[in-house]
């Protein structure tokens, strides 16, 4: 979960995937002097509004869009953002934490969209 990844430090150890940048050459493939990565490197997005459950400009849109683009490059991607409303393809995890915010103690719940 979400959760247990936050908490044991999961997301910040290295992707299993090797990253090695080409060389610059003058071949055919396209990918001279990029950095490309086999097999895939987890990536979490976190904003405050995600297109089309929540959109007021182009962050909405960022990560509406960027998160599967990379996705269907074989990467694995998780995009957190607040739940303003109901939305019919959020199912809720049963997760609920509380954490220190400043001086108060804010209730927080994790929900789900899986997207293809």
């Amino acid at each position: 979960s979400v959760k247990d990844m936050l908490h044991s430090g999961a997301l910040t150890k290295a992707a299993s995937g090797k990253v090695v940048r080409k060389p610059k050459s003058t071949g055919t493939d396209g990918l001279a002097g990029k950095i490309v990565c086999s097999g895939g490197m987890p990536l979490i997005f976190v904003g405050t509004e995600v297109a089309p459950w929540s959109k007021t400009g182009g962050l909405g849109d960022v990560l509406g869009g960027l998160p599967p683009a990379l996705a269907a490059r074989g990467h694995r991607v998780m995009t957190i953002a607040p739940r303003y409303d109901q939305y019919k393809d959020g199912w809720d995890t049963c997760v609920v934490i509380q954490i220190r915010v400043g001086d108060q103690i804010e209730t927080v719940r994790y929900f789900h969209c899986y997207k293809r």
